[in-house]
C-alpha cells in the first residue's frame, strides 16, 4: 500500500462535516476524492472546483471508491452499507442515533467488510474513553454526570459520544450495554444542551460529599473529527471484515 493512492468516498458531502472531509482530504498525497454524494446537486453539475463526481445515490456504475466515510443521516447510512456489502467496500462511519435494530445490522455487516464506526472522531474524546476504561470502580459508583452541548441541529439526545461513556461506565459495574440500560442507570445524570453553532462540549463529572472531579473536553473546530475519519479510512483500506473504532486506530498509532 506504500505507493497506493487509496480512492475516498464521501456520503453527506454538502453538511457540516462533508465540507470539511473534502478540504481534509484534498490535503492527503495518498488519497484520491473519487466520489461525492449530496441529497441533491444544484444545477445538476460536478464539483466545479476540484471536479470530483457527485450523486445523489448510488447505483452498479458509481463504484469508482475502495472506502467510503459516511457522516450522512441513519438510514441513509444503512443503504450505503448494504452497497458497500455488494460491491465488497469498507466504509467509516461517523453517523449516530442508531436504534438496537440498526447497531444488530451493522455489526453483522461487518463481518462481510470492514466497518470503523464511532461517536466521535477526535482524539481527546478517544483518550476519555481510555481513561474511563482504566477508572477505579469506586469512583464510578459516586454520583456521575454526563453533560454535552452541541449546535442547534444536531438530532440525537443525549449525543453518541455521551451515550458511549454511559457504555464504558456501565460495562465497568457489570451492567447491560444497550442505550436503553445505559439511560436507566439511576447513578447516571445526562444533561443535553442544543443552541448556537456549538461544535461539541463533553463534561464528565464525578462527586462525592468530599470532592469533585471534573473531565471536559472542547471541540474547537470540525477538522479534528474530518482528520480522525479519514484516518480511519486509511486504516481500513485493504481490511476484508470486522468492526472497529478510533480506538482501534489510536492503538496502533
Amino acid at each position: 500500500m506504500k505507493n497506493k493512492k487509496i480512492k475516498l468516498a464521501i456520503s453527506g458531502a454538502n453538511g457540516r462535516m462533508g465540507k470539511i472531509l473534502i478540504k481534509e482530504a484534498l490535503k492527503k498525497n495518498n488519497i484520491i476524492l473519487s466520489m461525492m454524494l449530496v441529497k441533491e446537486i444544484k444545477n445538476n453539475k460536478k464539483n466545479i472546483k476540484e471536479k470530483i463526481p457527485t450523486y445523489t445515490c448510488l447505483n452498479d456504475k458509481n463504484k469508482n471508491f475502495d472506502v467510503m466515510i459516511d457522516f450522512s443521516e441513519k438510514n441513509n447510512t444503512m443503504k450505503n452499507i448494504k452497497y458497500c456489502i455488494k460491491h465488497k467496500k469498507n466504509i467509516v462511519i461517523g453517523t449516530t442515533g442508531f436504534d438496537e435494530n440498526q447497531e444488530k445490522f451493522i455489526k453483522l455487516s461487518s463481518k462481510k467488510i470492514c466497518i470503523v464506526k464511532s461517536s466521535n472522531f477526535s482524539t481527546g474524546i478517544n483518550l476519555i474513553y481510555f481513561f474511563l476504561e482504566k477508572i477505579q470502580k469506586n469512583l464510578i459508583n459516586e454520583k456521575i454526570t454526563i453533560k454535552e452541548e452541541h449546535h442547534k441541529n444536531k438530532k440525537d439526545s443525549p449525543s453518541g459520544t455521551s451515550i458511549e461513556f454511559g457504555k464504558i461506565i456501565n460495562k465497568k459495574l457489570g451492567k447491560k450495554t444497550s442505550k436503553k440500560e445505559i439511560l436507566k442507570n439511576k447513578n447516571i445524570n445526562f444533561i443535553s444542551t442544543r443552541f448556537g453553532n456549538i461544535i461539541g462540549n463533553h463534561t464528565i463529572s464525578f462527586s462525592n460529599k468530599n470532592e469533585t472531579l471534573k473531565i471536559k473536553h472542547v471541540a474547537k473546530n470540525r477538522s479534528i473529527f474530518a482528520i480522525g475519519a479519514i484516518q480511519s479510512a486509511i486504516w481500513s483500506y485493504k481490511r476484508k471484515s470486522g468492526l472497529f473504532s478510533m480506538k482501534n486506530i489510536i492503538k496502533r498509532k
